[in-house]
Parts: structure tokens; sequence; C-alpha cells
């Protein structure tokens, strides 16, 4: 059962309404992720584990609080935005933004995405909170259903690395982001030295083709790999050359980045726990502060966090 975030603002559920039956709703996740392969083939986190995080009120509250504070030091009031989340997955940031903290939030979710019963659950979700069915509209990053100029925060967050076409998601979160608007998009970084899927260290900007066989050393299935675009910040700035002059770059998550490895101040969401275990090997072994001169001018934050600003 999710837990519920400490001092959330609002309320979690409307007054007329009882708690969801999320253990119905964690099986329906978890026969998605166990019929997928996912569980055992591509991570080792438990189930369990696995659909707590997706349904978390607290990791939603998390994603909400760092969606305003990026928009706030780009000078977008959050609480007064049109706000997109392209990959809603269960909804919980649209369901969380809401209904908690009063946001005017909608959402994107494929049907046939990686996991088809994400769309399910988040549907069951959005009709017991009593939302408007189009809360979460079925539809692809690559298609949104929105006219040009329609928002004034785009945000995605470990969605791009999924997509069929990641330029393509971002040319769409670019026409319907009106001008002075905030992109913002989370996303693994495959220049970085950890991979989060299968909860693994990484080699910087690993081909494909040898990432297969490296994840097979860790007794993981390398077709996994197939699905992912291997995206790293030579990736970006390729995609911005392709929009000259309609984007200024605010932000690339550095400072976040630095910061959670000075303090371990990230959470335990999925296989982070185990990132946790070897940031804090490196506090210990003395080696901190060249880990980060190094992961300074090689760009090895993880995850990447893309801010920019519509001209």
């Amino acid at each position: 059962m999710p837990e519920a975030a400490a001092g959330q603002e609002g309320r979690t559920l409307p007054p007329d309404r009882e708690t969801p039956d999320w253990e119905e709703l964690g099986r329906l996740l978890s026969r998605g992720y166990i019929d997928s392969g996912f569980i055992g083939g591509v991570t080792r986190v438990p189930v369990e584990d696995v659909v707590r995080d997706m349904l978390s009120e607290a990791r939603a509250d998390e994603q909400v609080a760092e969606l305003r504070r990026t928009a706030a030091a780009a000078g977008v009031d959050a609480d007064k935005a049109r706000i997109l989340e392209v990959g809603s997955g269960c909804g919980m940031t649209v369901l969380r933004g809401r209904t908690a903290h009063g946001l005017d939030i909608h959402g994107i979710e494929p049907s046939m995405g990686e996991y088809s019963s994400t769309l399910d659950v988040c549907r069951r979700l959005i009709d017991h909170y009593g939302l408007p069915a189009d809360a979460v509209q079925d539809a692809t990053g690559e298609a949104i259903p929105f006219p040009d100029a329609s928002f004034d925060i785009v945000y995605s967050s470990n969605v791009l690395e999924h997509v069929g076409d990641p330029a393509a998601v971002l040319d769409e979160a670019l026409r319907v982001l009106k001008p002075g608007g905030l992109l913002l998009v989370v996303v693994p970084n495959y220049g970085s030295w950890w991979e989060g899927h299968y909860g693994i260290l990484w080699l910087p900007r690993m081909p494909a083709g040898l990432a297969k066989l490296y994840v097979r050393l860790f007794g993981r299935d390398p077709s996994y790999v197939d699905t992912l675009n291997l995206i790293d910040r030579p990736w970006f700035d390729r995609w911005l050359g392709r929009h000259p002059g309609r984007l200024e770059v605010l932000d690339w998550g550095w400072s976040v980045f630095e910061q959670r490895l000075r303090t371990l101040g990230f959470g335990d969401w999925a296989a982070l726990s185990v990132a946790k275990r070897i940031v804090t090997f490196v506090h210990r072994s003395g080696l901190l502060e060249p880990a980060i001169w190094l992961a300074r001018r090689l760009h090895w934050e993880t995850p990447i966090i893309f801010a920019a600003r519509k001209r």
C-alpha cells in the first residue's frame, strides 16, 4: 500500500471516496512486469518493491516538488501553469498533482506501451479519484493530441529512453509548448556509470552491441538493451542543432547530481538502493572529490535533467 507523503498539501482523496484497492492494482501491475520478463530478466528488485514504487504517493510528491523547484528556477510558477506530463505510467504524478497539490496537470500514456497494464491501472485510479476521464489520454509522445502552444510546462521523467523516436517526442513537446514555456526532461544518461533498469554499473557511451554482451556477465536479459534509447549529452546537442535559436538551455541537472553525491540525498526507489551503496563506498574510500571533478568534466551527471525555455 502506498505510503502517505509527510507534510502533503491538500487532501489525498475526495471526501466521499474510499481508499483504492491497492492490492488489486498491485496484482495487475505485478502480472505485467512478470509476464514481460522485466522482473528477474532485467532487474533483481522484487516485484513487490517495483509495484510499491509505481503506486507510491511519496514518490509522486517528490516528482511534483522537483518539477516546482525547477520551474521556479526558470521563472515559471507551476501553481499557475498548465502542465503536460509525457509518459504518465500509472498516472500518480497527475493524480497527486491534481488532488493534493492543486496543479492544472494533464498526461498522456500509450495503451500499447512497454507494460500495457499501467494505463489500465491509471484509468482505474482516475475513475476512483473522480477526475475527468481525459486527465491522462491514450496517446504517444510522437503524436501529442493537443494544439500548438497549449502548455506552460511540458514534463517527462524516465520515459524518453523507452519511446519509439525520442527526437520526434521532443519535437512534439516543443510544438505544444507556449513561447516562454519550460521543457523539463529527466532521462538516464548513457554517458554515465549507472544503468538504473538493470541496476548495475555501466560503461559510459557503451554501444548497444557491447552492452548486450556486458549485461550477460550479470546474468541479465540482453534483449532489453534493444528497447532502450541510449541517450547522452551529445544526443541532446544534436537534437538542439535541429532547432537553432528556439530554446534557451537552462540546466542539465549537474547541481542536483552533485548535491546527491555529496549528501546521499536521493531515494531508494527501484534499484537506487544499489547506487546509494556504491556512492557510500566512494565516500568512505576518500574518492568523492576526484569523482566529482571527473564527473563534471566528462558529463557523468545522471540522470540528465534537461531544462530549457522556449523562445
